[in-house]
């Protein structure tokens, strides 16, 4: 079967070779560099020297081709694009109206519920974050929330560490309450998965946690963990009141259609449900430099509205998807711009292990070979500039230091190949051609999309006339967008799916459940938790938790490496592209926009003071 958007690629996708295609903000920068890392008795460990596996030297694991091809990846995108300025260059003052695709009733982003890119982007003006990164995923303490970091660690595998952070005395939440080693104690608790009742995302991190105590006072943190965690700064991130994370009932009800307490430069002024609003203003007891803006008021349209919106004059700035007609759109606006920057996001094409037709990772790696993925970038990009290659791993990211191809023949486009490995597995063509069968049953698979988002589905109708060429039929399933998830992926409920990974600095703590084995539950069965693919091996868990425990960052990068090699060997997920971080902004805006790797300083946001 060929479709409209299979034949508008298949001269391209028909002449191509088998193989790989061929590649044809200041206030608190200068304060964090400044801070001070005393050393352990043992074995202490920098902030900025151990943290940030993605932010190693490049030498450490890349060399010839990989390193070239990072290197230019990141030429053609930039690190971030803010219209960076002086907070003397801008105005006092201001409202900025922010546009958001989605309008969250449970903002705890902790939650099972709160796991949204727009809860993370209203949180990050109210709540503390410990840690900041910068444009290159290098991680420092935040001196408005934390003075000075220790870490101690014993030498050999599995020693213990213990991390000490020193809070800033100033620091309080909104109710007046300072900000002390309760509060983190309390949320360690409540996230390492252990308690009863809550619904977390998940403990990384915190599982490793054996205890949190203050040390000379309330406002020291000694933080002693049972096993190394070299990601330690992505904890807490943000950090909630202690009497919020006590109890799973506050947990869970505290910040839904609320947000009671906060302790940023902006303070919440109130949520509109009618007119899908909410509003911050700047927070008259933020103990740091003042935000610039008066206020920013956040909101929720549907994404083709956001479009018009920026056209008229009714948002200032708004994050848009990977949809050319979009880009074109919001770049036709005559007082605003694009801003584009290197993401830590992916696209990749998820195959369910478990599935009658895939559990065979010979068919799974014919799936991989059957697929044209410049193809697939081409379509995607349109007018937008498309990455040179492919992604090669499902860990680092093209443009950070340590990224390396490690797909060797499972990333090629090799039809031929393909139909070697659907042969010798025993799936065979009829005589009259066509789907592929094995014991008279035929190898079709369903391939997941949301239904009404026309991007997805033409991405479903490529793959399906690229598979149909080696045998296999693709059957297109749309299905409810906000049911995607809770209804088919997560219970196993599909063959093929395609969805975005959003990463950060951190690129285990965020992802290592989507990798991992699953863990045996109350009733006995497997829980899969985040790894979909419900692919695993006792070898792609050694070198995940070896890269974790390591603090040596050589070390740490290549046992990454190692578990995205043994990912491809698997047959786990099919990486497709990193995809680029838009947001459009009017041209008067400085210090927002695409911030990469980073973390965007909300208080030093404002309007340029032009004449």
């Amino acid at each position: 079967m060929t479709s409209s958007i299979y034949d508008q690629f298949h001269d391209r996708y028909a002449a191509a070779p088998l193989g790989r295609p061929t590649a044809a903000d200041g206030r608190r920068t200068s304060t964090q560099g400044e801070r001070r890392v005393r050393a352990g008795t043992s074995r202490a460990v920098g902030v900025a020297a151990s943290v940030l596996l993605i932010a190693i030297a490049a030498a450490s694991c890349r060399n010839g081709d990989d390193e070239a091809a990072a290197d230019n990846r990141a030429e053609a995108v930039a690190a971030s694009a803010l219209n960076p300025a002086d907070r003397d260059e801008l105005t006092e003052g201001g409202t900025l109206r922010w546009g958001l695709n989605e309008f969250p009733a449970q903002w705890n982003p902790h939650h099972a519920d709160g796991n949204l890119a727009t809860v993370g982007t209203v949180m990050a003006a109210l709540m503390p974050y410990p840690f900041r990164t910068d444009e290159d995923g290098v991680a420092a303490p935040d001196p408005d929330y934390v003075e000075d970091v220790e870490v101690r660690s014993s030498d050999g595998a599995g020693g213990r560490q213990v991390l000490t952070l020193r809070l800033n005395p100033e620091a309080r939440w909104s109710d007046g309450t300072p900000i002390t080693w309760r509060d983190y104690a309390a949320m360690a608790r409540a996230l390492a998965g252990e308690q009863p009742g809550y619904r977390t995302l998940g403990g990384v991190g915190y599982d490793r946690i054996s205890s949190v105590d203050a040390g000379k006072d309330e406002f020291e943190v000694v933080i002693a963990f049972d096993r190394p965690f070299a990601e330690y700064a992505a904890l807490f991130a943000p950090l909630l009141p202690a009497a919020y994370t006590e109890s799973a009932d506050r947990f869970d009800t505290g910040y839904r259609e609320d947000i009671p307490v906060t302790a940023g430069p902006f303070a919440f002024d109130g949520i509109d449900r009618g007119a899908q609003t909410l509003t911050v203003r700047r927070s008259e007891d933020w103990w740091g430099t003042p935000a610039k803006l008066d206020r920013i008021i956040f909101r929720t349209m549907a994404p083709e509205a956001l479009d018009s919106a920026f056209l008229d004059g009714g948002i200032d700035t708004y994050a848009l998807p990977l949809d050319s007609a979009s880009y074109e759109r919001a770049s036709s606006a005559a007082d605003g711009e694009v801003r584009a920057a290197l993401a830590p996001d992916y696209r990749h094409i998820t195959l369910n292990g478990q599935s009658d037709m895939l559990s065979d990772v010979d068919v799974r790696h014919a799936v991989f070979q059957g697929i044209d993925r410049e193809v697939l970038i081409q379509a995607a990009f349109g007018s937008i500039e498309p990455p040179r290659a492919p992604l090669g791993n499902h860990l680092l990211l093209e443009g950070r230091h340590g990224y390396a191809d490690n797909s060797g023949t499972w990333g090629d486009f090799d039809p031929e190949h393909a139909r070697e490995l659907l042969d010798a597995a025993g799936w065979t063509v009829p005589p009259e051609g066509g789907t592929r069968t094995r014991g008279g049953t035929p190898l079709s698979v369903d391939f997941l999309v949301p239904r009404g988002h026309s991007p997805a589905r033409d991405e479903a109708e490529l793959v399906q006339g690229m598979l149909a060429d080696i045998g296999i039929d693709v059957r297109i399933d749309p299905v409810a967008g906000d049911k995607l998830f809770s209804d088919y992926v997560l219970p196993g409920r599909y063959d093929m799916v395609a969805f975005v990974n959003t990463g950060g600095g951190f690129p285990l703590s965020a992802t290592l459940q989507q990798w991992s084995s699953p863990v045996t539950g109350a009733d006995g069965t497997p829980e899969w938790r985040a790894n979909v693919g419900r692919i695993s091996s006792p070898e792609i868990d050694r070198a995940l938790e070896g890269a974790l425990e390591t603090l040596d960052p050589d070390e740490a990068l290549r046992r990454i490496n190692e578990a995205d090699r043994l990912l491809w060997e698997a047959g786990h997920t099919l990486p497709l592209y990193q995809r680029p971080e838009l947001v459009a902004a009017r041209h008067d805006i400085a210090n927002l926009g695409a911030v990469g790797f980073g973390t965007l300083d909300y208080a030093d946001i404002g309007y340029l003071d032009t004449p």
